[in-house]
Order: C-alpha cells, then structure tokens, then sequence
C-alpha cells in the first residue's frame, strides 16, 4: 500500500544524493498523487 515508500524515497536521496534535502511527506505524497493522476496504472479496486 506504499506505507514505506517515503522512507526509501529519503533513503535513496541520502545514498544517491547526498546533498539533497528530501521534500516533507505531505509534499511527496502529493506530488505522487499527482502523478498518478495524471497517469492511471492498473489498480486492483
């Protein structure tokens, strides 16, 4: 259900970026809803 996805998010950043700050939660969730909406992939319901 993505409970852990912002987590790796700011894991990948420390590992492959790590000069960058990641964004707040509510700032990646929203820009990933934001995506997904925009691009519908199959989803189960």
């Amino acid at each position: 259900m993505g409970d852990n996805d912002y987590r790796r998010y700011c894991e990948h950043l420390r590992r492959q970026h790590p000069g960058v700050s990641p964004i707040s939660e509510r700032e990646y969730w929203k820009a990933r809803w934001a995506r997904e909406g925009a691009s519908p992939q199959g989803r189960c319901c």
